[in-house]
């Protein structure tokens, strides 16, 4: 499948946020803060929404792909095994070096309070989360690929025994029970549940099925500037939203998050060669995107094993110039180990998935394909 650079690109950036909401924000001290330009800083606060991003992008390709290949001979067997050639491999690394090193490395901030192994070779994680907190950092980022992976049960399901229109109705009605779920949970539950964070996956699903109906998509693109507008609006609401480091699983903030985001995917992908298009699909995110996996893996274990052989400190920070060196070495570290990955390992089982095809499939399904995520 051709793949689409804008799609890369905005995954680059989705990534991108991530790594500075956990390298710069979430260490950065008081101290710094205090300091003339410390609140400089601030502009990093909607970098907490990376995942979000993640997810309404999740959601768009995934269901793109679902409805593309409706009706294929072979539509549940290939989907499930390209999703874990393209998953487990790295993240049984990961899970399987947490295990090794947990014995011979001491660092609390990296592996202390594991949950029960079953529950992340099991995609389960998130569950535990509500009551536990995220757990150890060497795999606390997990919790998104849980809330993803119990997608992928139920959404190949809907895709096929649905039609579009029922599609759209029941989404709609889950992402509006979102915030609901969010309120209920009032604790980290409301972040980590999938059920909770419908809104943002859901929001990109409905943008696939919209892109797949071409009198919708017919006025999307006739109406690019208003689309551009209200991408805009979003975008200031989310920056007021976020300019105190915002309350993980809010009610209402994910929801505007996943409009925003939604929106964002529409204005880079509706028309070619504008401004906003040329930079989101520019060499440097493009780069990221394709490597996003291996970042989002890598980034907390590297941050932590970094401070520690750099520093002496078994939790990372940033408030001196010596922790300051840290994180910069961690960024490099991550993206190193990344272009390692992908290009040694993961590109190896996603060149072997590709050797799965979806079989003949419903000629009313939707025209051209979306590329793999």
């Amino acid at each position: 499948m051709k793949r689409i650079k804008e799609l890369d690109g905005i995954r680059g950036i989705a990534i991108f946020l991530v790594l500075i909401w956990h390298y710069i924000p979430c260490l950065v001290s008081s101290k710094i803060l205090e300091m003339p330009g410390g609140f400089l800083l601030e502009v990093f606060s909607l970098t907490w929404s990376g995942v979000d991003l993640f997810f309404v992008l999740s959601g768009f390709l995934i269901v793109g792909i679902l409805l593309d290949t409706k009706g294929g001979e072979s539509y549940f067997s290939t989907f499930y095994i390209r999703r874990a050639l393209r998953i487990l491999p790295l993240y049984l690394v990961v899970v399987i070096l947490f295990i090794v090193l947990s014995g011979l490395i001491s660092n609390d901030w990296l592996f202390l309070q594991a949950f029960p192994l079953w529950s992340y070779f099991t995609f389960t994680q998130n569950f535990f989360m509500h009551r536990y907190g995220f757990g150890p950092n060497w795999l606390a980022v997990t919790w998104s690929l849980a809330v993803e992976e119990q997608f992928y049960l139920v959404l190949p399901f809907l895709v096929l025994k649905l039609s579009k229109k029922q599609l759209v109705k029941l989404f709609v009605v889950l992402m509006l029970m979102s915030p609901l779920f969010r309120l209920i949970f009032n604790n980290l539950g409301a972040y980590v549940f999938s059920f909770a964070r419908a809104d943002s996956i859901l929001a990109g699903s409905l943008l696939a099925v919209a892109y797949r109906t071409p009198a919708i998509k017919d006025v999307l693109e006739e109406n690019y500037q208003y689309v551009l507008v209200l991408f805009f609006v979003f975008l200031f609401g989310a920056g007021v939203l976020t300019l105190d480091y915002p309350e993980i699983g809010d009610a209402f903030g994910h929801l505007w998050l996943s409009g925003l985001y939604c929106l964002f995917v529409m204005v880079c992908t509706l028309r070619t060669k504008t401004v906003i298009n040329n930079f989101v699909s520019n060499n440097f995110f493009v780069w990221m995107g394709l490597r996003s996996y291996g970042i989002y893996l890598f980034h907390q274990p590297v941050s932590g094993l970094m401070h520690q052989f750099l520093n002496g400190r078994t939790s990372p920070g940033f408030s001196n110039m010596q922790e300051f060196v840290a994180v910069l070495f961690s960024f490099l570290a991550t993206f190193l180990l990344a272009e390692i990955s992908f290009r040694y390992f993961e590109s190896f089982f996603l060149s072997y998935a590709g050797k799965f095809h979806y079989g003949r499939r419903n000629t009313s399904s939707v025209e051209e394909p979306m590329p793999l995520k």
